[in-house]
């Protein structure tokens, strides 16, 4: 008799003991489950963020493109007006020359 109540006794003993276990395992579970939801939200909002910033980016960039169009016709305009300054310059410089080159003549004619 006391042999089958210890047979008894180590029965319920592994029932409880595997009734705990599958607690623990379905509470693993849902734990999983929850890390598993917050990672798709976080997941989510990276997206969302990595998404945003690019677009950022890409107005960044566009804007830089055009700012570099502007500036560079803003310099082929100065560019353009230096080289008219320095065509009348040296027209004038020339023309100071040769006309330096009258006086001495006229000079020499009048010695």
């Amino acid at each position: 008799m006391q042999n089958i109540e210890t047979s008894s006794l180590i029965i319920i003993w592994l029932v409880v003991t595997i009734v705990f276990l599958v607690y623990l395992l379905i509470k693993k579970i849902f734990e999983i489950k929850k890390l598993k939801i917050q990672l798709e939200d976080v997941e989510t909002v990276s997206e969302i963020k990595i998404s945003s910033r690019t677009q950022e980016l890409e107005e960044i960039a566009d804007n830089l493109d055009e700012e570099v169009k502007k500036r560079t016709e803003e310099l082929e305009e100065k560019i353009k007006d230096l080289e008219k300054i320095k065509k009348l310059s040296i027209g004038r410089e020339l023309k100071m020359i040769e006309l330096k080159m009258e006086i001495r003549s006229l000079k020499k004619k009048k010695s």
